[in-house]
């Protein structure tokens, strides 16, 4: 089906064309543009009034940014057509509460992609407050709900056959040119833990990477952030699969816990959140880890979501508010710091003290 190049191109005549997959016979009579946002992606509401079929009057759409070196990033990192194929071909036998979708679309190229999807707040969904971490109850339901995605797929042999297209967590020239640009934009203001995991990642980029991905692969999200859930009633579902990989499941663990749990909740609380998760993964029926060896390696994935914090607020405001990125990378350089992960990943990687 042709992907339309904009949002003005999303007529009555096209959208009743992408939802006979899932209502056929449903004909929209007219569509409006009710709100429009670019970020990471394009984003926009759609109040549809439907003459056949049973569908929401409110679709939310995803296609790609307008901003250039946005669309810039999706493209080279693939980011949108990864998330469209997730919710054509994986979103529906998922375990966990995600965006229902009537339909995604994109090109080989990766240029080009749209979904139509649910609009979680026509849902009665609501979003954890963005600019503060979650609450304790928000990350107990959000690691139960980790723990069952990443027991339904552990060690799948559909990685090398039906989701063989699901890659490896991603990693880029990017990623180390915009933590280096971190560092010069605001590295006099950061602690040695801050300077200490920078001049590692920059230095040895591709190792510290594969370090990241080592371990019993499952399908994770790989952008567990606060601003990435959302709650169905009191459970968590997760939306923005745009970072969709495979890889150890502590890595999605570690990245919320350090990045969108405010400090002394987590230093109060991690081991035992940790333990929770470990016990929601046996009960799921995979072979979870000793407690010892998922703390050290929760220790070194600490660095995932530290990477993603200091990367996402090099870019200022084109992504997400200064303040929001300021409290991210704050509560990683506390979590980096006092797991010892800059010296424990230089460790593993053979660099010495």
């Amino acid at each position: 089906m042709e992907i339309p190049e904009g949002l003005e191109a999303v007529s009555p005549e096209w959208l009743s064309a992408a939802v006979q997959g899932v209502a056929p016979g449903a004909r929209a009579r007219s569509v409006e543009v009710v709100d429009v946002h670019s970020g990471t992606t394009g984003r926009a509401r759609l109040a549809v009034t439907w003459e056949r079929g049973d569908l929401p009057s409110a679709v939310f759409v995803k296609l790609p940014p307008t901003e250039a070196l946005q669309r810039t990033m999706v493209v080279e990192t693939g980011m949108g057509a990864r998330e469209a194929r997730f919710y054509r071909e994986v979103a529906r036998t998922l375990p966990v509460r995600v965006p229902r979708a009537l339909g995604s679309w994109w090109t080989e190229d990766r240029r080009a992609y749209l979904m139509l999807l649910e609009d979680l707040t026509s849902s009665g969904c609501a979003f954890p407050e963005f600019t503060s971490g979650a609450d304790l109850a928000v990350v107990r339901s959000a690691l139960e709900g980790l723990a069952r995605l990443h027991a339904a797929f552990w060690a799948s042999p559909r990685f090398d056959t039906d989701l063989a297209w699901i890659d490896p967590p991603m990693h880029s020239e990017m990623g180390p040119q915009l933590v280096a640009r971190g560092v010069a934009q605001f590295g006099s203001d950061q602690p040695d833990a801050f300077h200490a995991m920078a001049d590692l990642y920059t230095r040895h980029g591709n190792a510290f990477a594969r370090r990241l991905a080592a371990g019993p692969r499952t399908l994770m999200h790989g952008d567990p952030h606060l601003g990435n859930l959302f709650l169905d009633g009191q459970t968590v579902g997760f939306l923005d699969w745009a970072c969709v990989c495979r890889g150890p499941g502590l890595r999605d663990v570690a990245y919320l816990l350090c990045a969108s749990v405010e400090t002394d909740l987590r230093r109060a609380e991690e081991e035992a959140l940790l333990r929770g998760y470990l016990e929601a993964l046996a009960t799921a029926g995979a072979p979870a880890p000793g407690f010892d060896d998922a703390w050290r390696e929760y220790r070194c994935f600490a660095a995932a979501g530290w990477v993603a914090s200091v990367a996402t607020f090099a870019l200022g405001d084109a992504l997400q508010s200064a303040e929001v990125g300021r409290r991210a990378v704050a509560r990683a350089n506390a979590a980096i710091a006092d797991l010892g992960t800059p010296a424990l990943i230089r460790s593993d990687l053979g660099l010495g003290g």
